[in-house]
């Protein structure tokens, strides 16, 4: 009888139970936009019960009443709410972090708070507010530990970014960048790696730094990965964005050399000059460089169709050159696409890209020229020889010897470069139905490039064959193919019962490249062709595969201790079989500190994070192919050898090494992430080392025992230590004022340890170098004599120290400064106010402690002993040189101290919000000045560009004007 009542009582309590079971639902939204949220997280406290947001923000659950139900979704705080009915509507707030806290790693995405390694990134709220003709230029100075130093001012050129100091000598200092999950290569002679791409498509821009982060890509990774993604679509409402903007640029100012009138009176004073003196008065700098305008135009699409998530875009770039006749033209095209399946277990990404890139590049040759050219001569005469410009006619039968007018340089020179590329992949994510927490995924994708370079000159252009018209000289053509195919599978897991959760990758990937090149010959306008100019094969088709696995273990328990491991092991076909493989490690701890329960109540403390990281990255790009095993050159029609009546092509051995390896790159960081009040202070600070040994080093050998005097060998090591430090504030923030700041300071020491397998004394030191790599100091170190100076502080011609007091000056009395062109300090700063609809911004950079050889014309010797007179920088009247001494090419008179503070752009905004004659159309506008100052010590014309030559294209100043609409 007992038995029967405790049973009725237990199945009333069941009944009763049952019958407070309901059907909870209702919308998530984004709280400031109103917006649905697909994907939240849905879980009833207490249980592993849950559910997720659908495309329309809508969710379902079953509960009880007085049940709590926790709402999360990444980048935005979680919420935990009473249930007390059945319709339960949620608004979740952005958090501090936003979504910046879901940071893109290799094969995979993390929440920033759990990252374990050295990881930079930031998002398209942060880029720099300004009109960008390449993708880095949306990143420069935010990144602490990365340098982004303009290529110069060429038009659509890019910029150079080099990762803690970069890692290697004669291979490749260039991060690997993976784009929408796709490694690229180097572009077809185009300004930049990265030129077409359209940073208006540009969604986030992530480096991974340290060898913890970095080493799951292994042989190509030791100076640093670079992550870069397109936007995406969404199931928003449908949404139309037009941009256009109008800039002006200008050169800053014109090398310092001699007016005509100054050049007049120095030769005066000299009595003669090898060329004669004329009567004009020209500046040769002001009529090579122009004001140069470039319009830009950008449309994009986003929505969906049918709960098909797409975004296309379209942008056209037409960008002059301040260096008159350049001209650089982008069209680019994107369509993504990214629709789920099977209930949200499949996802598909597809990315396609193209652009088409048409570069008219001036004669950049004209640029020293100006510099130059005698200012006493007429930019043009009457006489129509040579097109009506002035040259020096004496000279007509050996041009070689002769200064050519550098506005004919360019107006009767057409040089033209074409690029096409297309790039695209599908990536497939499958969770599986059977195991919802394993997800397979497969990525399938192309980089397919192509370049034609057509190089032009007029017949009556001084230096070129006048015979035939028009001359055409078709260089080679290049093609680029790069195929990927890889797949990994992620099982990802909580344990709850053990406070741990962790997540497994492991994978496949083959890559397979492929570079054509194709040569034709040289013609002129009527057909004929140049006699010698045939090549004696049509084209090369050098190619090398990558086969690599890899795994990759990030474990959390607690929610207070971190561990990732990874290993990687490539396959290189530019290895031989001995050497073919190399095998990747790395390792890395944190502790977050602000979860422990000493720290866990310190509300004013909102993140402490103590990370440290340890692996190993290779290095294989810039190696030739087959360099590892023995090849041939074929000589051209014109080193034919005739034996009779009948021309033989010559064939001559080339140099190679079986031996060729992998450099590899040890790198050991600790760092600690710091956040206050809720994130509106935070930041972080590491402290690295990197050692990187088997350096790949084209190394003088004697004669005799290889095909050549040079090998590349695997010969030395070289060590980078630094501290980089970020800071990020949020000073005020109102609903109607938003101020935000960021510092970022790097600090850099190079050094090479070794370069011989024997005694390091003296290498790398050639006296016709001043820039040497040699062990114990930084790569590319100054090598000069010591000038001597008089009693005013007057350096003394010809006069340099005796270190050895032979009484000869020679190579054996040049020092090693300790003086090198890499800077030992890199700063950055960014501020951006917003007030309403107003907003303001800015940004400065700074580098220390690197030097530059600033060595112009300074010798009577370029008027009066040259073949041609050559105008003088106002250096001269520093030092007034009369001669040529060859120890005056090596004084460290010439060298100098470039650092420099830049401010990198100003830029002023107004949001009309929704107005005009649509209520739902937005309207923008902005004006920016890029490049607005810089203060230096340095007497060239940039401390940081063309690395201070007076030969390079300036970078000039740039104001523009923006339009923004969107609907």
């Amino acid at each position: 009888m007992k038995k029967i009542i405790c049973l009725f009582v237990l199945l009333s309590f069941s009944l009763v139970s049952q019958a407070q079971k309901i059907t909870v639902s209702g919308i998530v939204k984004e709280k400031s936009s109103n917006t649905p949220l697909p994907g939240v997280s849905v879980l009833l406290k207490g249980t592993t019960i849950g559910s997720l947001s659908d495309f329309n923000g809508e969710y379902s659950i079953k509960a009880s009443i007085g049940d709590v139900l926790v709402f999360s979704y990444l980048g935005y705080k979680s919420e935990e709410i009473k249930i007390t009915s059945s319709n339960l509507n949620v608004s979740l707030l952005e958090a501090t972090e936003s979504l910046n806290e879901i940071i893109l790693i290799g094969y995979g995405t993390q929440k920033k708070k759990d990252l374990t390694g050295s990881v930079a990134s930031i998002s398209e709220k942060d880029f720099q507010d300004i009109p960008a003709t390449n993708v880095e230029n949306l990143v420069a100075n935010k990144l602490p530990g990365v340098q982004i130093t303009p290529a110069g001012g060429r038009p659509g050129a890019g910029s150079s970014i080099l990762i803690r100091g970069g890692s290697s000598l004669s291979a490749t200092n260039n991060p690997l960048f993976i784009i929408d999950g796709i490694p690229i290569e180097g572009s077809n002679n185009g300004p930049g790696i990265l030129s077409q791409l359209n940073p208006n498509d540009i969604e986030s821009f992530t480096v991974l730094k340290d060898a913890s982060s970095a080493a799951i890509y292994g042989s190509r990774a030791s100076n640093g990965v670079v992550i870069i993604t397109t936007k995406k679509g969404s199931i928003d409402e449908f949404k139309v964005n037009i941009t256009t903007n109008t800039r002006v640029s200008t050169i800053i100012r014109n090398a310092d050399v001699l007016s005509a009138d100054e050049y007049r009176a120095v030769v005066n004073t000299l009595g003669t000059s090898r060329t004669p003196l004329g009567t004009a008065n020209t500046n040769w700098q002001d009529e090579i460089y122009q004001p140069a305008f470039t319009s830009e135009f950008n449309v994009s699409v986003s929505g969906a169709i049918k709960k098909l998530p797409y975004r296309a875009s379209v942008g056209y770039l037409d960008q002059e050159g301040n260096l008159k006749t350049g001209n650089y033209k982008r069209l680019t095209a994107l369509l993504n696409l990214n629709p789920k399946f099977f209930d949200n277990h499949l996802k598909v990404n597809i990315n396609l890209k193209g652009s088409f890139e048409d570069d008219k590049i001036a004669n950049q040759n004209a640029i020293w020229t100006a510099t130059a050219f005698d200012p006493t001569q007429p930019v043009r005469v009457e006489d129509q020889t040579y097109g009506g410009y002035f040259q020096y006619i004496q000279f007509a039968d050996n041009p070689a010897i002769a200064l050519i007018n550098p506005v004919s340089m360019l107006e009767q020179v057409d040089r033209v470069n074409q690029s096409y590329r297309s790039l695209g992949n599908i990536q497939l994510d499958y969770s599986t139905h059977f195991l919802p927490d394993l997800h397979v995924n497969v990525n399938a994708g192309y980089d397919i490039s192509r370049g034609v370079f057509r190089d032009a000159a007029q017949p009556n252009y001084f230096p070129s064959d006048l015979s035939g018209g028009y001359i055409y000289y078709a260089n080679p053509s290049r093609e680029v193919r790069n195929l990927l195919l890889e797949s990994y599978l992620f099982y990802s897991k909580e344990m709850t019962s053990i406070k741990s959760n962790f997540d497994i990758t492991a994978g496949y990937s083959y890559n397979d490249f492929l570079s054509t090149n194709y040569s034709y010959p040289s013609f002129r306008a009527d057909g004929t062709q140049f006699p010698n100019s045939e090549p004696p094969f049509p084209f090369d088709k050098p190619s090398n595969a990558i086969i690599s696995f890899y795994g990759r273990v990030n474990y959390n328990f607690d929610d207070k201790y971190l561990l990732t491991a990874s290993l990687r092991r490539d396959g290189s076909s530019r290895f031989s079989s001995d050497n073919r493989w190399g095998t990747f490690p790395s390792v890395a701890l944190a502790w977050k500190m602000k979860e422990e329960r000493f720290l866990k109540d310190v509300k004013s403390l909102s993140n402490l994070k103590l990370r440290a990281s340890y692996g190993i990255t290779g290095q294989q790009d810039g190696i030739a192919n087959y360099y590892y095993q023995t090849g041939y050159n074929i000589g051209f029609l014109n080193n034919r050898y005739t034996f009779g009546d009948t021309p033989y092509i010559t064939v001559s051995p080339q140099a190679y090494n079986p031996d060729l390896k992998w450099e590899q790159t040890a790198s050991f960081n600790i760092g600690l992430d710091f956040g206050f009040l809720d994130d509106r202070i935070s930041g972080s600070v590491d402290i690295y080392q990197k050692n990187t040994k088997d350096l790949l080093n084209m190394t003088t050998i004697p004669l005799g025992v290889n095909f050549g005097n040079q090998l590349l060998l695997n010969i030395g090591s070289m060590e980078n230590k630094g501290i980089e430090f970020n800071f990020n504030a949020t000073p005020v923030k109102t609903d109607d004022i938003n101020w935000t700041l960021n510092f970022n300071a790097t600090y850099n020491i190079n050094k090479i340890t070794k370069l011989t397998n024997g005694n390091d004394d003296g290498v790398g030191l050639f006296s016709d170098a001043t820039l040497v790599n040699t062990v114990n100091y930084p790569r590319n170190t100054f090598y000069l004599y010591n000038q001597v100076y008089d009693a005013n502080g007057m350096p003394i011609e010809g006069q340099v120290v005796d270190v050895n007091n032979d009484g000869n000056i020679n190579a054996a009395d040049r020092y090693i400064t300790n003086k090198s062109a890499l800077p030992k300090y890199l700063l950055g700063f960014s501020t951006s106010l917003q007030n309403k609809k107003w907003s303001l911004s800015t940004a400065f950079h700074a580098n220390l402690g690197h030097y530059l050889f600033f060595q112009p014309y300074n010798s009577t010797v370029a008027i009066t002993d040259f073949q041609v007179s050559q105008n003088l920088n106002r250096l001269y009247y520093d030092t007034l040189f009369r001669f040529n001494n060859d120890t005056q090419r090596f004084s460290d008179f010439y060298l100098q101290n470039a650092s420099f503070l830049k401010m990198d752009n100003i830029n002023i905004g107004y949001n009309f919000g929704k107005t005009l004659m649509n209520s739902k159309l937005g309207l923008g506008l902005n004006f920016t000045v890029q490049n607005v100052f810089v203060i230096t010590n340095y007497d060239g014309l940039d401390p940081e560009s063309n690395n201070g030559s007076e030969n390079g294209y300036p970078v000039p100043r740039i104001f523009a004007l923006g339009i923004n609409l969107n609907f």
